[in-house]
């Protein structure tokens, strides 16, 4: 059975400390602390080799580490001729093949006897050339092969490719401060959502993506604000404007309260166009849209937002609409 004892002190451990049981010093693998066993010169003296020891192990690692590495480079660059050599033998080798067929010909169409028998021996050249650059371009492609298959140079060709991404995506990011620099905050939303499932490897860019991303969502905010001002100014005069002035927000990454009265404002400036029969589609949480019947008994869709390819004019049957509503 087990006693529950709460100390408020550390003074108040005396007075339990019998309770406990002496099991010797604490494992040095379970110490909280090292454990120092001994403390003179010698230990001290000790201590120090170990640490010398330590120190030229790792030395030794590093340089064995960067031969490797310039070894890798060495065969990485190899890899780049033989792949340039390669493309080289490759044209080559189709180049004599066409002038051999080309000289062919020309052997048996020539009018001039002298000129046949030149054109037979030209084709035979460009044969054989053409053999033999086959028979090199095979000989490269297995050194390739082999040098591609190397683990090293894997993930050395691995390094340069994400060096490389990573500087393409500093322009990317880049570009995108100077578009909000500029007020141009729909091609920053755009660059942003294209990079967001990429920084992610990259914690320095993933920072100055997530600034970018913020500044992003304020302007997107401060303008949905200004639409919403404006829409509710002209709702009641010129609804149409203030319609055509809400559709163009991006509502997503928006507050959820400027979202609904952006809703609320373009559905009530809907409701002011004087359009006869018209419905009410609702989504979900400010996706909707107005429709009005047409002649072959569909539904054209008159203003939408939220909904993506549900452009003006686009028509949809009736059953494509269920739970639409009369629009109020």
């Amino acid at each position: 059975m087990t006693r529950r004892i709460v100390l408020t002190s550390l003074s108040e451990l005396d007075a339990v400390r019998e309770l406990f049981e002496d099991r010797g010093a604490v494992p040095e693998e379970r110490a909280l602390v090292p454990v120092i066993r001994g403390g003179g010169t010698a230990e001290r003296e000790a201590l120090a080799e170990a640490a010398r020891r330590a120190g030229e192990e790792l030395d030794r690692l590093i340089a064995g580490d960067d031969e490797r590495r310039a070894e890798a480079g060495r065969a990485l660059g190899r890899l780049r001729e033989a792949a340039s050599e390669l493309e080289r033998l490759r044209r080559t080798a189709h180049e004599m093949g066409e002038a051999a067929e080309r000289a062919a010909s020309l052997a048996e169409s020539a009018l001039e006897r002298s000129a046949g028998l030149r054109a037979q021996r030209v084709a035979g050249t460009a044969g054989r050339l053409r053999t033999q650059a086959e028979a090199h371009a095979a000989a490269l492609e297995r050194e390739a092969r082999a040098l591609s298959g190397r683990e090293d140079v894997a993930r050395l060709l691995a390094e340069e490719r994400r060096e490389e991404q990573a500087v393409e995506m500093r322009e990317e990011l880049a570009l995108a401060g100077r578009h909000l620099d500029g007020g141009r905050n729909d091609e920053a939303r755009r660059l942003l959502a294209d990079l967001e499932g990429r920084v992610g490897g990259e914690p320095e860019l993933g920072e100055a993506f997530e600034t970018l991303r913020r500044r992003e969502r304020a302007a997107a905010l401060r303008a949905a604000e200004e639409a919403l001002g404006e829409a509710r100014r002209l709702h009641r005069r010129e609804p149409a404007r203030a319609i055509d002035l809400i559709e163009a927000v991006e509502l997503q990454g928006l507050p959820e309260d400027v979202v609904r009265h952006l809703y609320g404002c373009w559905l009530t400036a809907c409701g002011r166009l004087g359009l006869l029969a018209a419905i009410h589609y609702r989504a979900g949480f400010a996706r909707g849209a107005v429709l009005i019947p047409t002649e072959d008994g569909r539904w054209e869709v008159v203003s939408a937002l939220g909904l993506r390819r549900w452009e003006r004019g686009r028509t949809f049957p009736p059953r494509a609409l269920r739970g639409a509503r009369p629009l109020a």
